[in-house]
């Protein structure tokens, strides 16, 4: 099944998308998260059946909020497995084409050790999917294994800064903005945006937006929930109610956290 973690669009204070995440039901266990359910997965090559499984759940839900009035961009996580194939921009194509589903409504997302076996031919297949509408986000920068060679080889939209990086330690505030703020600058002077996930405080969220990132994410917004629950969660906050974010405003401290719940929350 798929939960939907919503994200902030820092400038306007509003919520304009979300990240959707895979969730295994199984039958004696129950609700099982990715680090569980992925290595299985990959043990029975279904990795990419499952990719394209939620290209067409994720294209078709989508689709069906935008007739109910809700405009959301949502990402999606891609593997490895799936650039090597060579079938990653037609799968995309053929959800979005099969759901109506406008091409910038969707994100795809990748980690840099994703592309590293040939990166040539994974950037040619993002670099396609970009010329298509649809945008391309590299998650977990600044884990350690970032190049810098790589940000400006690779066509991508967005980079999500890594949550380690984010969740800094006590004492290391300082440490973790200048990297931060650093990751921010160049992402900027190469035409891209800036997410910071793994959000789970107020202090954590004051610093991405003193530091200028573009959108934010993590259990301190929003936790990761049901298809059915994030239509209300959103009508509460004005969430998704038009297709791209308006002009870049100051943001304002109240509208920034409006709808965050607290760290005890993080079902």
């Amino acid at each position: 099944m798929l939960h939907y973690q919503p994200i902030l669009h820092v400038p306007t204070g509003e919520y304009n998308g979300a990240e959707a995440l895979v969730r295994w039901q199984h039958p004696e266990r129950g609700l099982l998260m990715p680090g569980e359910s992925l290595p299985v997965a990959e043990q029975y090559d279904l990795l990419v059946p499952l990719t394209r499984w939620v290209l067409r759940e994720v294209t078709t839900q989508n689709m069906a909020w935008r007739r109910q009035g809700l405009y959301l961009v949502i990402g999606i996580n891609l593997h490895a497995r799936h650039l090597s194939t060579g079938t990653l921009v037609d799968d995309v194509l053929t959800a979005l084409a099969e759901s109506g589903l406008p091409p910038t409504n969707l994100v795809c997302e990748l980690t840099e050790t994703s592309v590293a076996e040939d990166p040539e031919f994974a950037a040619a297949q993002l670099e396609e999917l970009r010329e298509h509408g649809v945008e391309v986000s590299i998650d977990d920068f600044g884990s350690g294994f970032s190049s810098l060679g790589q940000l400006v080889d690779l066509p991508t939209g967005v980079l999500k800064i890594d949550r380690s990086l984010v969740a800094f330690r006590e004492g290391r505030k300082a440490h973790a903005a200048a990297a931060i703020a650093a990751i921010v600058a160049l992402g900027s002077a190469c035409g891209t945006q800036s997410l910071a996930e793994g959000v789970e405080t107020a202090e954590q969220l004051a610093l991405a937006v003193e530091l200028g990132c573009t959108f934010a994410q993590g259990y301190h917004l929003a936790r990761p929930m049901p298809a059915g629950e994030l239509v209300d969660w959103m009508a509460a906050r004005g969430g998704g109610r038009r297709e791209r974010p308006g002009a870049v405003l100051p943001a304002a401290s109240a509208a920034l956290t409006r709808g965050a719940i607290s760290p005890s929350q993080h079902a």
